[in-house]
């Protein structure tokens, strides 16, 4: 793709992916939308669908549509999102958790990892991800989360847990821990955040920049980095070594499979470059990343507006949870990746300012 084919396209998507995620709005319950276009198991009516809602609110910021919206709507988003609020101050869907216990015990009998038996992880990761979103609507939680590391000694514990062999589960729970603790009111909580960045990037490869233990997939390596770089971009201390490495590792690899790969290789290689000032192979990077939007276009619906998770696909779990037909159609989870992942494309191409689309801070 050209950059003037990009930019007719992102004029195109700012057209059609709001009347998308209009077509997505629930018809009795306000603040309520569908994960699939056509094909959810479950209705609106069944207590269910914190995370679709999370995900069009992310849309919508990433379009620079957020502000704009009528004072009533987003209260509606904020209100549905708050309606899943636990007494503890954990944010989680519980149609979710229900419908993932038996994925979660095979999971940890089949790898012995039991830190999701009892959906706990998922529980911290929707009510990171739910958290995010109320700032965005400018609205605060009524509870605060309290349930994280508080000292060095429980950091460390936490971060030994996580099991490194697989960096994109690990990444993603040391991000979340980066985040609680950015948006807590723990006195000391910038040298806690300094010192579980430290101890992460203990793990870092000089052979090629990545986060792990042992030897995962390179799919892995470049998920679990991205994880890595959001906790960093979230606590603003973008601290790590071994860029040109990370980008090489990158660069050499596809990541196509499904919306969540596609953007994360795409943002691995924007932090990366940054890093080296957009002094290591940035045409090659820039190229990689044109490319990258032939591929997103395999995933795109013109007709309806959105895209599909998976190649002609909607997604069918979310958190282990069964929750589609995985029809030929797009999906909410789908569109907020790759709209995501073309906003940070325009900021790899120094196109973000005109064509005003935003990077939403996980």
């Amino acid at each position: 793709m050209k950059t003037n084919e990009l930019k007719n396209w992102i004029v195109e998507l700012k057209e059609k992916v709001p009347k998308f995620l209009a077509k997505m709005e629930g018809n009795n319950v306000k603040g309520y939308y569908r994960y699939a276009y056509s094909g959810d198991i479950y209705n609106e009516n069944e207590g269910w669908g914190l995370g679709n809602t999370v995900f069009a609110t992310k849309i919508y910021s990433s379009l620079n549509l957020l502000e704009n919206l009528p004072e009533n709507k987003k209260e509606s988003l904020a209100q549905f999102i708050l309606s899943f609020e636990k007494k503890d101050g954990s944010i989680y869907d519980p149609l979710i958790k229900r419908k993932a216990r038996l994925n979660n015990i095979k999971e940890a009998l089949k790898t012995r990892d039991f830190n999701n038996l009892f959906s706990k992880q998922t529980i911290t990761a929707e009510t990171r991800q739910a958290i995010s979103v109320l700032k965005l609507l400018g609205k605060k939680k009524t509870i605060e989360y309290s349930i994280i590391p508080k000292n060095k000694n429980e950091i460390e514990r936490y971060l030994k847990k996580l099991d490194w062999t697989k960096p994109w589960g690990a990444g993603s729970h040391f991000s979340h821990l980066i985040f609680f603790l950015k948006n807590s009111n723990i006195k000391d909580k910038e040298n806690l955040i300094d010192y579980a960045i430290k101890w992460v990037n203990h793990l870092q490869k000089p052979s090629d920049g990545a986060w792990y233990l042992k030897n995962p997939s390179s799919q892995q390596k470049i998920n679990g980095a991205m994880k890595v770089i959001t906790a960093m971009k979230v606590a603003n201390k973008m601290k790590f070594k071994y860029a040109k490495k990370l980008i090489d590792l990158s660069l050499n690899n596809i990541n196509n499979e499904h919306a969540c790969n596609n953007f994360n290789i795409i943002y691995v290689l924007k932090y990366a470059n940054e890093m080296t000032r957009g002094n290591y192979r940035s045409n090659e990077i820039k190229e990689f990343a044109l490319n990258r939007l032939d591929l997103y276009r395999k995933f795109y619906y013109p007709k309806i507006g959105g895209f599909s998770f998976l190649p002609n696909k909607t997604n069918q779990r979310y958190y282990g949870a069964k929750i589609t037909r995985g029809l030929d159609e797009p999906d909410i989870h789908g569109t907020v990746m790759f709209i995501w992942g073309i906003s940070i494309i325009t900021q790899i191409l120094k196109i973000d300012k005109k064509l005003k689309l935003e990077e939403v801070i996980p």
